[in-house]
């Protein structure tokens, strides 16, 4: 069982949650280590998704998030 399916979060706690990890500055080192577990294939991921994380860590890094 994934740990979606075992924790369901209201969407007041998903936007807490995103808050303390924005402000604890930890949003960019979980987006490279997403990117790290799909390069060396440890999590599939699609192209299109690839490319999206690609931007979202360079835009966390130049915020310093």
């Amino acid at each position: 069982m994934s740990t979606s399916t075992m924790l369901r979060l209201s969407d007041e706690e998903k936007a807490l949650l995103l808050d303390v990890v924005i402000q604890q500055k930890y949003a960019s080192e979980l987006v490279s280590c997403e990117l790290t577990d799909i390069e060396t294939g440890q999590k599939n991921s699609e192209e299109k998704r690839i490319r999206k994380l690609n931007d979202l860590f360079v835009r966390l890094h130049k915020a310093g998030c």
